[in-house]
């Protein structure tokens, strides 16, 4: 197994442990499914991950017994963020250099305290392109006593300190097969008609106002359709016509605060973009999750990097563990750059709908395009159902 071209871990010390720990989560992100895992380590005055697309530097502060603090830094020695890990009080948290926090509990013995293990964890993390709190998760939820492989169970993840303790349980949505993702009043009323549970509108920048009649129009179209229309974005409306599910991105959960939608029982989707969104999307009781972007998209300005199945895979894991642990499934819907030819690879990751824009805007006969997508999650389910009787059967 070879590192990627111009990829290396660096470190200040390569010690027998720091390398055994280093080989292990190596071997443990290519069997989650990673094909560009980092293999090669290079003596250095730092901790880092040097890669041709970033560079990533940990200066490490403190580095006592169940105590570890460390600077995150770019190629240029910006800071990005401040790493404080309290093992003995069960608390570890990360600030960005924005100024946006991110804390999480847990029980101290129910975590491994090895400071390598930790930072080969998170400095695997980093080089595979996690966020910098997706990688501090990671690395310490692998390091959870029962976890044996990449973590990807949520009872392997530490606990999130929340913002919003009384949150009303909410209406479910049928988050299963297609989601269409419409931008126009006429397509909501041309594609509720095709064969569909869920479709969503979505019109960007604009005033309430301007939009107000088309969202109500909507709600009611499907109502007459039986069909479970989504506001995006315009919740305030989505509440005033008495929307039965209101999709919001994470740009604007900070928004919620004491919000009429918080002690709504309104359905709610809400989009992720990795463990810590997921994790963190919970205290809000969504009737169901978006992943996302996993292919590249230009129906959308995206902050983030394309996904990828690999991501795909492991998020919807942990998703499917939620559900496991709660009795219920948690639906969970794949978005971005999906078509026909993709979509096979995306539901076996076991998401329960996929979301399109234009393959089914663009396509010649729309209604066609919703029953091949529908065809195909059939397929997909009839395989699952008789590969899972096999199995009994042995």
């Amino acid at each position: 197994m070879e590192s990627p071209l111009n990829s290396y871990i660096q470190s200040p010390t390569i010690t027998p442990a720091f390398d055994k720990a280093f080989s292990l989560v190596a071997s443990k992100a290519t069997t989650a499914g990673f094909s560009n895992v980092i293999t090669a380590i290079s003596a250095g005055d730092s901790y880092a991950v040097v890669t041709p697309n970033q560079t990533f530097k940990l200066v490490v502060e403190t580095n006592v017994e169940q105590q570890f603090s460390a600077t995150i830094v770019d190629s240029e020695n910006n800071k990005l963020a401040s790493l404080i890990v309290l093992h003995a009080k069960g608390q570890d948290s990360i600030t960005l250099s924005d100024g946006s926090s991110f804390e999480w509990t847990y029980k101290p013995e129910d975590y491994l305290t090895s400071c390598d293990d930790y930072l080969a964890w998170i400095l695997t993390a980093l080089s595979l392109e996690f966020t910098i709190e997706d990688a501090a998760l990671i690395a310490k939820s692998a390091l959870h006593v029962s976890c044996e492989t990449w973590p990807n169970h949520i009872k392997f993840f530490p606990q999130l300190a929340t913002t919003h303790q009384q949150v009303s349980a909410r209406k479910s949505a049928r988050c299963f097969g297609l989601y269409p993702v419409l931008d126009s009043l006429e397509l909501v009323d041309e594609i509720a008609q095709s064969d569909v549970n869920i479709l969503q509108l979505r019109i960007k920048d604009q005033s309430n106002e301007t939009v107000s009649e088309d969202v109500r129009r909507a709600i009611q179209i499907g109502k007459q359709r039986g069909v479970d229309v989504v506001i995006n974005d315009y919740w305030e409306l989505a509440l005033e016509h008495g929307a039965s599910c209101i999709h919001l991105g994470q740009e604007d959960l900070a928004e919620l605060a004491d919000s009429r939608l918080l002690s709504s029982d309104t359905g709610l989707g809400i989009s992720t973009h990795g463990y810590y969104e997921i994790i963190n999307a919970l205290q809000y009781k969504p009737s169901y999750l978006a992943l996302g972007h996993i292919f590249p998209t230009t129906t959308k300005d995206m902050p983030s990097s394309p996904q990828g199945l690999i991501k795909l895979n492991l998020y919807q894991a942990l998703i499917t563990s939620i559900g496991e642990q709660r009795g219920e499934i948690l639906p969970s819907v794949a978005i971005g750059g999906i078509n026909l030819e993709r979509a096979p690879l995306v539901i076996e990751s076991g998401v329960t709908s996929v979301a399109v824009v234009r393959a089914v805007t663009q396509a010649h006969d729309k209604h066609e395009a919703v029953a091949q997508f529908q065809q195909l999650f059939e397929h997909l389910n009839e395989k699952a159902i008789r590969l899972e009787e096999a199995s009994d059967a042995v």
